[in-house]
């Protein structure tokens, strides 16, 4: 965990640190890794990894979560161009392997003829 300096380093880059709300969802989806959620009021969707979620109960679509979040701010005006890299490595990558899937879907269609 990040020491009480580096937390303060990184708590002083926001605006507006205390703007904690109360939200709340309804677990969509379950998988592996991850538990999806879907916020009340078609307020969007959030993925969270299975080990962040507190539970007394073994998840399940349909059950209901409440947190707290703040709203998100923007820390500077800039793209931070190590995480641009790697979005665009990452989009590169994909579209070689959905390139590589349609081929070889496209080869084994043929064969089967």
């Amino acid at each position: 965990m990040a020491s009480d300096e580096s937390f303060s380093s990184e708590y002083d880059k926001l605006n507006y640190p205390s703007t904690e709300t109360v939200w709340e969802g309804v677990i969509v989806e379950v998988t592996g890794a991850s538990v999806i959620m879907d916020f009340k009021g078609r307020m969007g969707r959030l993925e969270v990894p299975k080990r962040m979620v507190i539970s007394q109960y073994e998840l399940k679509v349909g059950q209901e979560v409440g947190f707290l979040m703040s709203y998100p701010e923007v820390l500077s005006e800039q793209p931070n161009e190590k995480y641009l890299g790697a979005l665009h490595a990452y989009q590169e990558r994909m579209k070689v392997i959905q390139k590589e899937t349609q081929e070889r879907k496209t080869k084994e269609k043929e064969q089967s003829k």
